[in-house]
């Protein structure tokens, strides 16, 4: 161990005079000091809707990417050429050789310089990352800024990037061993670059690729979405670590291939031997790892970080909104668990206006970090279906190239064209499905993957009777091949339960019902009739629901939409699907032109009562805002400006009415912000939004002179359409 110790500070010393050192520090320092500069000359302008977060931790994690893929990597392909250049140039290796000390401590005192190198560099990313955060924070002052600084967080990040570059390393430093000539090592190095870039750009991780190693751990970086920090990338390095020193080593003692591993029969048969161990070992690692059911029953716990009163938080399915299970939130954290059977579906955990959705069943367990304000939610999640919440954030839906073919419809003159594009697409998307893993290198269960196959089939049947429709239903050339057709209905042909409650399905059977010649007449009457044929059972309760709603609201006559419903809803035999289609059909009615509108009452800023009728027989453009809604205070002067322009027509009445949940931040703002327009506070605020099925804000309503709805969905004052309707009202 002295002798090692020795050889690795000589080896610290013959590097002294490369520049090494400042490299490593300049290079860790680069990315952080590009954003502060960038941050100080062109500011980046911060509301205060944004989360509060640790100004250390999302400097870290906001560059992790870059640094780890390229900077670092960058930098160990230089300094492993530089320290074993130093010794091919100057014969080094065989004075080192004439000392008493053996092969393997200097080949390892050169592998561990090159990793002190290597952890400079990162320390120094994270010590300039930590330095120009703290110093922006006092520069760009900020209440969704803080000073929190999470010592366990850090030294975890610190320790996974340590562990991250072990297998780089070691590859690099074998490769600038066995290449005497610079240029030949560093371009076996910026070719793992190129890998990793293109990784980054495919979205397709290459395990193979010793270099990819880095790619795979920056996918995930923030240690806070893992189940352990230290997992499958780390693995992946510290097995290529392993390889590639004992390669490098051999390869280094024996001063060439043939002599280190084809010398003799014994050194063959020992290198057959480590090639299959090594390739059996790496076949292990790369194995995606199964979803496994933790148990019986289901356990939901997390941690809520917000200034929002919230006491609880409640999980619904997906179907009707039904309450699943509910937990009191104490001192920020909460726990919910069931013995009970919970099958496979989509669930949404909910808490005051936010909710979550994820994919749930028996077995399964879900621990949530989550933060929030009245505007904007983060969460972070660790579950043994983490790679299905991962999968459900990032592949949605068709690739790019097809995507922007349908968009742009540029096959509508060529068919053969568009359904290759449209195979091609569906295989990617196959294969990616099939050998999906998260950054744990955890799969998908086959329940899910079952599920997204059909799903996936479904929309692109649905996309190719869209482009029937756009080009023609008669011509048998815009028809799609027969083998693609037949692989794309072979996936539906056994529906999974979640599928048969999918939207895009139901509209998929539906529009098969209808012939060519149906389209032609009255589809929406026809199909009525041929749903009515069906046997009584829950399928046909769902395609009845889909069509019955999709219809009224079409339905713009509010005698006709009431005789649909009356006619068309004994069909329905399933109560929730009843409640789900009358639902539907009362805010239809609540909110169609001629209405009956609430009577709402509201407070103004000095405490005084006020009801929505005071302003009978003038047209009301009702402005629903909150203190908290960035996009609501924006187009508040242009609002402003609008009621300044019509302030002399009578019949036309401007008024803004706060949402907040907290009567005094309302009042706080007005008092920094006062405006002409009459300013309201509605107490009971989320009963006024459930009841019309108001979701988001800013959101303008204009109200006429007998109180009745004229437009529950107004363009906004910024747009032409919103100034065209009210010079129309102002001549009444």
């Amino acid at each position: 161990m002295k002798k090692l110790t020795t050889l690795i500070n000589t080896e610290w010393l013959k590097i002294k005079g490369l520049g090494l050192v400042y490299l490593a520090i300049v290079l860790g320092m680069l990315i952080p000091l590009l954003a502060f500069l960038t941050n100080t000359f062109n500011p980046r302008f911060i509301t205060e809707e944004e989360l509060p977060l640790s100004v250390f931790e999302s400097s870290i994690t906001d560059s992790f990417k870059a640094f780890s893929i390229f900077f670092l990597l960058l930098y160990i392909v230089i300094a492993a050429n530089r320290i074993a250049q130093v010794d091919h140039k100057n014969n080094g290796w065989q004075l080192m050789e004439t000392q008493p000390i053996s092969k393997l401590q200097l080949y390892l005192a050169k592998y561990v310089v090159l990793l002190l190198l290597s952890f400079l560099c990162i320390a120094s990313y994270f010590t300039f990352s930590n330095i120009f955060s703290f110093l922006d924070y006092y520069i760009h002052p900020s209440t969704t800024k803080l000073l929190s600084f999470d010592t366990i967080w850090m030294l975890k990040m610190f320790i996974r990037l340590c562990i991250g570059v072990l297998g780089v390393a070691a590859v690099q430093l074998c490769i600038s061993v066995a290449f005497p000539g610079f240029i030949w090592a560093f371009l076996v190095g910026i070719l793992g670059l190129i890998v990793n870039t293109y990784s980054l750009v495919q979205r397709a991780a290459f395990p193979f690729c010793p270099y990819n190693s880095m790619y795979i751990l920056s996918k995930t970086p923030n240690v806070r979405n893992l189940n352990y920090f230290i997992t499958y990338s780390e693995y992946l390095s510290i097995f290529w670590a392993i390889v590639f020193f004992i390669i490098g080593y051999f390869w280094y003692r024996g001063k060439g291939f043939k002599s280190a591993f084809l010398r003799h029969k014994k050194q063959i048969v020992l290198s057959s031997v480590f090639i299959i161990v090594s390739a059996g070992i790496f076949f292990i690692i790369q194995q995606p790892k199964d979803y496994k059911s933790k148990g019986a029953g289901v356990v939901i716990k997390g941690t809520l970080y917000t200034d929002l009163k919230i006491d609880s938080v409640k999980i619904f399915s997906k179907d009707f909104h039904k309450q699943v299970g509910s937990a009191i939130v104490k001192n920020g954290s909460f726990l919910w668990e069931t013995r009970q059977q919970i099958p496979f579906d989509q669930y949404s955990l909910e808490f005051g206006t936010k909710r979550i959705d994820f994919m749930m069943g028996s077995g399964d367990r879900f621990d949530f970090d989550i933060r929030c304000n009245p505007l904007k939610i983060q969460y972070f999640l660790i579950s043994n279906r983490s790679a299905e919440q991962q999968y459900n954030t990032e592949e949605d839906g068709f690739g790019y190239e097809f995507s922007y073919a349908v968009e742009q419809q540029k096959y509508n003159d060529n068919p053969s064209e568009f359904y290759q594009l449209a195979q091609s697409d569906w295989n990617k998307n196959i294969k990616r499905l099939e050998h999906y893993t998260d950054a744990e290198n955890n799969a998908l269960s086959d329940e899910y993957k079952s599920y997204r196959k059909q799903l996936l089939a479904i929309q692109y049947l649905n996309e190719i009777n869209n482009y029937r429709k756009m080009t023609s239903w008669d011509d048998p050339k815009f028809a799609a091949p027969k083998e693609f057709l037949n692989e794309l209905n072979s996936k539906i042909k056994n529906p999974t339960v979640l599928l048969s409650k999918n939207d895009d399905y139901l509209q998929y059977r539906l529009d098969k019902m209808l012939t060519d010649r149906d389209r032609l007449s009255n589809p929406d009457s026809i199909l009525f009739v041929k749903l009515n044929a069906l046997p009584d059972n829950i399928d046909k309760d769902r395609l009845v629901s889909k069509h019955l709603i999709k219809t009224m609201e079409l339905e713009s006559d509010s005698t006709l939409r009431k005789q649909l419903f009356e006619r068309e809803f004994r069909m329905l035999g399933d109560n929730d699907y009843k409640k789900l289609a009358t639902s539907k059909y009362e805010q239809l009615t609540i909110s169609q032109k001629g209405a009956a509108f609430v009577d709402l009452k509201f407070l103004d800023n000095k405490g005084k009562s006020h009801q929505l009728s005071q302003y009978r027989g003038k047209y009301v453009i009702i402005d629903l805002w909150a203190t908290w809604c960035g996009p609501c205070k924006q187009i508040r002067p242009i609002f402003d400006m609008r009621s300044i322009k019509y302030q002399y027509y009578s019949n036309i009445q401007f008024i803004s009415i706060s949402l907040d949940q907290d009567k005094s931040k309302w009042l706080n703002y007005l008092k920094t912000k006062p405006s002409k327009v009459p300013q309201y506070w509605l107490a009971d605020a989320q009963e006024f939004m459930n009841r019309y099925k108001i979701q988001t804000i800013p959101r303008f309503i204009i109200i006429d002179p007998d109180g009745k709805v004229f437009n529950m969905n107004s363009p906004f004052p910024d747009e032409d359409n919103f100034v065209e309707i009210l010079d129309k009202l102002k001549k009444y």
